[in-house]
Formats: C-alpha cells, structure tokens, sequence
C-alpha cells in the first residue's frame, strides 16, 4: 500500500499540527498553517492548511532545486501549478517541503523528526515548529516507492 496520511490533531489560531505516516518509513511530526475558510475552495491562498480529503501526490522540484510533493485534488479546489485553477478559483502550490515554523510556509506541509518549541530567528520569539525538517525531507524523497495518495484526516475529538 503507497498510501500515505495526515492526521491532525490539533488546531490552535497560529498552526496546525499533525502527524504524518509513511508506510515503510515511520511517522513523522508536521506543522501548517492555521484553516482559514473562505468563498472560494481550497481555503484561504498561502495563508490556510488545506481542507481535509485524499490528495494525489505529484512530484515537484522547487526553484532551490530541492525535491518535494504537491498535493492536487480538483474538486477540493487544489491544483499543481497556476494556470490549472479555474476562474472560479481554487489553490496552487501546495507542497510538502522542508521547513521548521509556520512563517516558512504559505499554506505548505512541513515534516520533521520531531515537534517542541524553538525560538525563531525571523520573528525573535519562541514558536511551535518541528525540528530535523531537512532529515525528514531526505527520508521521504528517498522512499523507495512513489506515493499515490495523500489521506489528511481530523482525529476524532479534535475538532476545527
């Protein structure tokens, strides 16, 4: 099975935190954006987790050159690249990349070993963020199988 999974557990106004399971490889810590709702599917642009649902996984290379995973569901009003969103709207971009704060994201999953506070050299404050992001990154663009889907679930109890 290439499936892979999102669990979320916990929403709180400046993040959103989870757990993300891959087959063969283990369970890593992951940090996002906040859900912010709006008009149009997909939540808010570069600001918003991306609604719950399965994803298909498409592979991305950044401008960096470093590999990642976007995440592509049409009728969730989420797309690969720009010019495939409609005019009725919808959201581009949304990857799984490295990173360690949500101020390194816009509206991305970042993974990593583990999950505590670390003071954030951008803001100068001590934020939730997950650590060994880079060391996750390499695992998962190693895996020895490509993934097929994305399923990014609420556990039960935690609400949105």
């Amino acid at each position: 099975m290439n499936d892979w999974y999102l669990k979320r557990y916990s929403f709180a106004q400046t993040e959103t935190e989870g757990r993300l399971i891959v087959p063969g490889l283990g369970t890593y810590a992951t940090i996002e954006r906040p859900w912010i709702a709006t008009s149009t599917p997909g939540g808010m642009p570069n600001e918003s987790c991306v609604p719950d649902g399965a994803y298909n996984l498409e592979r991305h290379t950044r401008p960096d050159g470093s590999r990642s995973y976007a995440l592509v569901n049409h009728h969730l009003g989420v797309y690969h690249f720009e010019e495939e969103v409609p005019p009725s709207g919808g959201r581009f971009l949304i990857l799984i990349h490295i990173g360690n704060w949500i101020t390194d994201l816009s509206g991305c999953v970042a993974p990593g070993i583990r999950r505590y506070p670390m003071l954030n050299k951008k803001t100068g404050k001590l934020e939730q963020a997950v650590a060994g992001s880079g060391r996750a990154m390499r695992e998962i663009m190693t895996a020895p199988w490509r993934p097929r889907t994305l399923h990014i679930i609420t556990e039960t109890g935690t609400g949105r």
